[in-house]
This record gives C-alpha cells, sequence and structure tokens, in this order.
C-alpha cells in the first residue's frame, strides 16, 4: 500500500503519462466573448485502491497552478471554485464514470489561457494530467464598418445544430464617420476652374494676382468647413450649406503669406490639411541707415541725400529692402562695385577710416529675380586741416583786430594825456592864442567883446563819429614843477578887454579856458604844440611810469549836462 501511494504522488507530479492513466481532450478551444461552450472530455484510470462505491473527484485547472494550494475553475467538489470563474465554469462529466467535461458559459477575454484535469479517487488514484491540457481562446466579434456599409442590412445567426434550434437577428448599418478625403484646389485666374493642389503643402504666387482656394471634403454625417490664415478664422460655412468651401483673394499682397488651414469637422471628429502661402515681389522699400562716430541713433537717408563726414571718423552704413525672393544686396562707390565688409550680410558698409577716396556718390542696389532697386547717397569729406586753418585764420585776425584796437586806443590816450599836462602849463589852447572877439575853442563859438560865462563848461555836441575817449573824463594831476609854472603864469596873465574880465568868485580866465579845453578834448584832435610845451612835455615824460584809467560808464547819444558847478573828472595819477 505504501508503495502505491508513493508512485502516485509521483505520477501525479509528473509531466509523463504514468501506466494506466490517460485523457482525452482537444488541444484548442476558441469561443466568441460572451457565447458559451462545451468542451468534450475523456479519461481513464487504473482500477487500484478503489472499489464501485468509492467516489471520484475531478477540477479542472489553469496551468502553473499549485493543486495543494490552489482553487480550481471547475470542480465536483464543494466551495472550491476558483472566484474568478464566477461558476462560469462547470464540470459536466461524472470522473466516477470516466468523464471530464466542462462547461463554458459567458466566456471573457481574461479567461483565455491552458487548462489541465486532476482526478481523486481512492488511495492510489490523485493524478495531475498536465501532459494532456487544452487552450482556450476567447475572441472577440468585431464588425468595422466602411462609409460604403451605410444603409446595407447586417444579420446574426445562431444555430444549435443538434437540437435542431436556430436564431437571428438583422440591423440595417447608418454608418457615420469623420470627415475624410479633405482636398484643397486652387484657380490663379476668375474664369479658370480650380484645380487639386494635390500633395504639395507650398504654394508660390506673385504679388498683385489673383487666387481662389477651395476646400472640400466627404462626409456622411454633416460637417463645418473652415478656412484659417495662422490662428486667425477667416471664413466657415453652415452643415446645412454641404458643399465646398471658397476663400478669394482678387488682390494678393505680401501681407497675406503665411500658412492657411482647411478644417472639416463634424460631432465624429475633424480633419484638416495646411497650405503655405507665399508671395513673392520685385525689392521694394529700400532705405539706408547710417550711423556715424559719436553716435548713437542710426539716421535714416533717402534717395539723393548728401552725407557729409568728417576725414578719419568711422561710418556705418545699412542697407535694407523687402523682397521675396530675398534680394541680393550690394554696394558701389562712383560706379564700382565694393566688396562686402560682412559676408554673412553683404547689406552693411563700414568705412572705419573716411579717406579722400571715398568722396563720391555710394549707391545700394537690391536684385532679385523679379526686379531691383537703388538708392544713392553722396558722401561729402570734410577735412580736418581745413576747418583747423580756418579757425586758427580766424583766431588769428580777431585777435589781430583787438590787438590793433587796443593800441589805438592806448596811442589817442597818450596824446591825450600828453596834450593835457602841456595845458596845464599854458595860459591859452595850445598853438592858439586867445583873442578877444575870436572863439576860444574850436565847435564853441565866442562872440567878439561878450564875456565868457562863469563857472558852466560848455554842452559838448552828440555825435555818431565820437570815439572811445567820448566816455572817458580825464585830467592830469601835475608834477611839482607843472604846478609852480601855472602858479606864475597866473600872475602874469592879465584880461585884455572886459569880455575876459572874470566876475568875482568865479576861477580864473585862464583855468576856464582850460577847463573848457579839457571838457572838449574828447572831441578834437590835439593840435600842434610849441617848442616850449614840447619841451616841457619831455621833461614831464620822465615822470610817466604808468597810468590808471576808470571809466565811469558808457554816455548815452544825448548830450549830458553836469548838475554841479564844478568840472566831473576822473584822476590819472602819475607816478
Amino acid at each position: 500500500m505504501a508503495l502505491s501511494l508513493l508512485l502516485a504522488l509521483l505520477w501525479g507530479g509528473s509531466q509523463a503519462q504514468a501506466p494506466g492513466f490517460s485523457l482525452q481532450v482537444q488541444s484548442m478551444v476558441t469561443v466568441q466573448e460572451g457565447l458559451c461552450v462545451h468542451v468534450p472530455c475523456t479519461l481513464s484510470y487504473p482500477r487500484i485502491g478503489w472499489t464501485e462505491d468509492t467516489p471520484a473527484l475531478g477540477s479542472w485547472f489553469v496551468v502553473g497552478t499549485d493543486t495543494n494550494k490552489g482553487r480550481p475553475v471547475a470542480t465536483n467538489k464543494q466551495d472550491q471554485v476558483h472566484g474568478g470563474s464566477g461558476g462560469r465554469f462547470q464540470l459536466t462529466g461524472d470522473p466516477q464514470n470516466r468523464s471530464c467535461s466542462l462547461l463554458i458559459r459567458d466566456a471573457q477575454v481574461e479567461d483565455s489561457a491552458q487548462y489541465f484535469f486532476r482526478v481523486e479517487r481512492g488511495s492510489y488514484v490523485r493524478y495531475n494530467f498536465v501532459e494532456s491540457p487544452f487552450y482556450l481562446e476567447v475572441t472577440v466579434l468585431s464588425l468595422t464598418p466602411r462609409p460604403q456599409d451605410h444603409g446595407t442590412h447586417l444579420t446574426c445567426r445562431v444555430d444549435f445544430s443538434r437540437k435542431g434550434v436556430s436564431a437571428e437577428t438583422t440591423v440595417r448599418l447608418n454608418v457615420t464617420h469623420v470627415p475624410k478625403d479633405l482636398v484643397i484646389s486652387v484657380a490663379r485666374a476668375k474664369a479658370s476652374a480650380p484645380e487639386p493642389q494635390g500633395n504639395s503643402p507650398h504654394l508660390e504666387v506673385q504679388k498683385g494676382q489673383f487666387l481662389q482656394l477651395v476646400c472640400a471634403s466627404e462626409s456622411q454625417f454633416p460637417a463645418t468647413l473652415s478656412w484659417a490664415l495662422e490662428d486667425r478664422i477667416l471664413s466657415w460655412s453652415h452643415p446645412w450649406t454641404p458643399g465646398p468651401l471658397a476663400l478669394v483673394l482678387t488682390r494678393v499682397m505680401p501681407g497675406d503669406s503665411g500658412c492657411y488651414t482647411c478644417r472639416a469637422e463634424n460631432r465624429r471628429g475633424s480633419q484638416s490639411r495646411t497650405l503655405n502661402l507665399s508671395v513673392q515681389y520685385a525689392p521694394e522699400n529700400l532705405r539706408v541707415m547710417a550711423l556715424q562716430a559719436n553716435r548713437t541713433v542710426l539716421e535714416n537717408l533717402g534717395n539723393g541725400t548728401s552725407l557729409p563726414a568728417l576725414e578719419g571718423q568711422s561710418l556705418r552704413l545699412l542697407c535694407v529692402a523687402h523682397s521675396n525672393p530675398p534680394a541680393q544686396l550690394s554696394w558701389a562707390l562712383r560706379g564700382q562695385t565694393l566688396s562686402p565688409s560682412q559676408p554673412a550680410d553683404p547689406g552693411i558698409l563700414e568705412l572705419p577710416q573716411i579717406q579722400t577716396e571715398h568722396e563720391g556718390v555710394l549707391t545700394c542696389r537690391a536684385q532679385n529675380s523679379l526686379g531691383s532697386q537703388h538708392v544713392s547717397l553722396r558722401l561729402s569729406v570734410v577735412y580736418k586741416k581745413g576747418l583747423l586753418s580756418k579757425a586758427l585764420g580766424s583766431g588769428i585776425f580777431l585777435g589781430m583786430g583787438i590787438t590793433t584796437l587796443l593800441f589805438l586806443c592806448l596811442i589817442l590816450v597818450t596824446k591825450t594825456l600828453r596834450k593835457k599836462q602841456a595845458q596845464a602849463g599854458t595860459p591859452a589852447h595850445a598853438g592858439t592864442p586867445a583873442q578877444a572877439g575870436t572863439p576860444a575853442h574850436a565847435g564853441t563859438p565866442a562872440q567878439a567883446g561878450a564875456p565868457a560865462q562863469a563857472g558852466a563848461p560848455p554842452k559838448p555836441k552828440a555825435t555818431r563819429r565820437s570815439t572811445i575817449l567820448d566816455y572817458i573824463n580825464v585830467v592830469p594831476n601835475p608834477g611839482p614843477l607843472a604846478r609852480n609854472r601855472n602858479r606864475n603864469q597866473n600872475r602874469k596873465a592879465m584880461p585884455s578887454s572886459p569880455s575876459q574880465a572874470s566876475p568875482p568868485g568865479a576861477p580864473s580866465q585862464e583855468c576856464k579856458k582850460n577847463q573848457k579845453e579839457l571838457h572838449a578834448a574828447p572831441h578834437t584832435y590835439p593840435g600842434p604844440r610849441s617848442s616850449t610845451q614840447a619841451s616841457e612835455s619831455e621833461s614831464n615824460q620822465e615822470n610817466l611810469h604808468y597810468a590808471a584809467l576808470t571809466f565811469s560808464g558808457l554816455r548815452p547819444w544825448d548830450t549830458w549836462e553836469s548838475k554841479d558847478t564844478g568840472p566831473e573828472y576822473e584822476d590819472i595819477k602819475f607816478h
């Protein structure tokens, strides 16, 4: 008995079929999802260790399951059914009668697997038929309707041939689908019919050309068509107005370039196609921008502009044009093409140091297959030497003029001072003795025999010929020798007529004459001096080292008149 139990255990774990044990089942079973299937199965085992009254137990397991621990999918044992099968697997055969048939209801896709059978009866028959499994394949009944299947009939029929029973159901297909066969057609003239663009996503047209784009698609369910440029909707159709959607551009402009999208959409989905429109045109809007040294702002220059530039200065010119296809840019000086400063960007012309040979007409030309355009500038070189010489010349002439004027003023002041020194020691005007009935001073008439006005200096007459001396009041400060000589001459001087007698309290006639001459000095040029005056003047020059002038202020054009009885001068001191 112990030997028989040991052999049964060994055979139960072995994949080699033991003597006396056999099982017949089809290796492949196919069933559609949701349907049921019956799997016929028979078995045999040796008549050892059991009697007719001994019960036989049978179970179906998924291959790989440990029969000692795992749960079967179907068995005749109580409360040992695998939870995953949910009672859908049923052992219909009786192992006691050599049957292991299996019934599977409501097959699911996850039921697809390999299964083996185990039998237990008495102490000897305990065997796993792992060498005779079957594979269950659960398929899905699927139908993918095509657009042409719309309106057709579909029949499902089930036959139970053994029982002579059958059933069927028929439906009419209503096939809806997303828009398909989307086509873009193009017309380049108003009278021409649109032609399909094909698979090319690019379209080239010339500026000003007529263009019509047509979008069409097939859809069983009504679809909405639309045209968009980039992300901007241009036009659209309504589902209840089937048919193609046209987009018309009467005159194509460069701004119309971009990516056009035709889109067809319904409740099932959408389909779209794109078309890249390229508008070609000759160069236009050509302009030149200049950047000179020590400047940070670009200057826009038009055709025919004159551009002055300082010699040795740097100059950067940038030529820009709009065109499609892109234009070839080039620079020329006096008709001779220049090598580009930057080969990668021939529109840039750099002149690090402007020289004489750069002067002339500079021309930027933009050209492509559709035309050309050019802009010309006249570059004039301003020379530094010329500017410097001109500035120096102007400064020299200005300095010479100022020096000459100061020198003349100094001469006039010196001569006036000398004349006043000489007059301080003589009773009459230098070189002109005072006589009764004759004018006492040039420009101040006096009647014969008429007495001179006491204490009132003559009024100078305003004239536009006045010099700088008109605004300087000068009086000498005589030295000791001159003061002594004046005292002696005053004692000797006697009035020659009653008209020359001085009233009481008034200054002497000689003093008044000196005052008149001193006030009139700015309006007259000093006359010739006598030899005596000249010698005295020369002897007094030894005491003259410098002169201090004080300008009391500019006098107006009107004649001024002193309110004081005494003369108004400023002192000039000699040291």
